[in-house]
């Protein structure tokens, strides 16, 4: 009693805050729309083709209108893509802020919500499509959102009336420490401190560790938090507003990269917030991390294993980051 399937964020155009407005018992079957990423779209398009009305684009969507409602959800939270790339990039970066939007919610009502399960984790051909995996397997940003969103341990920020919540949640089998930490971060990278917590998250349900009022949140600026369970740091953020409105700045990323056990190694920094950076090289393989948020003062170190011993070399000469600035912003 109680299980959900719900659709109307994707079938009927309604926005991700839409399913803050629905409390299921257990959601078993929602979803949203992404293009496959550009390494699998080379395996059946042209460059002529590269345009999301081409004919052979929209052979590869089987959903009546998704490109259409793709694009439309575009404008509604980013400034319009610069190339035929970014607006991949972006689709699946959209992709995966509607299912953390649902999932993050659903989680934060623990124990009146017990369960979510997203359409879908892969795809029969290489198509627009639900799911988080490409045809062949390649990673979308969904895949590597998820991983943090459903961490068993996690933080949550949810809107309630003229305050935002942080909750933490456990699914785990016994009780676990938290040290949360929030704070603003403006586009130009100031950072003022919002406060921190120190709990024990139960097993059965949901807790409220810190709510801030969004009045304390400067216009320019997103609310950030991390938190530490274990040792192991994570982070996230809560945009107020339609990643639109804000006037991003050139994060000037670094990327310094070599070859080791015939892996790519790549180390980034960033002079000011990068969000959503997400690395892609013309080679098959596995990225131990992507569209994740890079902020000013830290490093980042991801590698890249190829499908085929040897290509990594390859892979570094491909090798291309993008962020929110550098797909829309200028």
């Amino acid at each position: 009693s109680g299980d959900m399937h719900f659709w109307s964020v994707w079938h009927e155009g309604r926005s991700f805050e839409h399913y803050r407005d629905v409390k299921p018992r257990f959601c078993s079957e929602f979803g949203f729309q992404s293009f496959p990423s550009m390494v699998t779209v080379k395996t059946f398009a042209n460059a002529d083709d590269m345009n999301i009305a081409s004919p052979v684009m929209e052979s590869h969507q089987k959903n009546a209108g998704g490109n259409a409602r793709i694009a439309e959800t575009m404008f509604r939270y980013f400034r319009f893509p610069m190339t035929f790339p970014d607006f991949i990039y972006v689709s699946q970066i959209q992709h995966g802020l509607a299912m953390r939007t649902a999932v993050e919610y659903w989680r934060s009502l623990k124990p009146h919500c017990m369960g979510t399960l997203y359409w879908q984790l892969n795809d029969t051909w290489p198509v627009a499509s639900w799911s988080g995996l490409n045809h062949g397997g390649g990673w979308k940003a969904l895949h590597y959102m998820a991983r943090r969103f459903f961490e068993p341990v996690a933080v949550f920020a949810v809107p309630h009336g003229d305050d935002i919540v942080l909750s933490g949640v456990n699914d785990t089998l016994q009780d676990a420490k938290i040290e949360l930490e929030c704070f603003s971060m403006a586009v130009s990278g100031k950072r003022i401190s919002l406060g921190k917590a120190f709990a024990t998250l139960p097993i059965d349900r949901s807790v409220e560790l810190l709510r801030i009022a969004k009045h304390e949140i400067p216009g320019d600026a997103i609310l950030h938090f991390t938190y530490s369970h274990n040792g192991m740091p994570t982070q996230s953020h809560f945009a107020l507003k339609p990643y639109k409105t804000y006037a991003f700045e050139d994060p000037k990323i670094d990327v310094q990269s070599e070859i080791s056990s015939g892996d790519l190694m790549i180390t980034l920094k960033a002079e000011k917030p990068a969000y959503f950076l997400s690395l892609e090289c013309a080679e098959a393989g596995h990225f131990s991390d992507s569209a994740f948020d890079l902020l000013p003062g830290e490093a980042k170190s991801v590698h890249f294993t190829p499908a085929i011993a040897g290509a990594a070399h390859a892979a570094a000469a491909s090798l291309i980051v993008r962020n929110l600035y550098s797909s829309t912003n200028h």
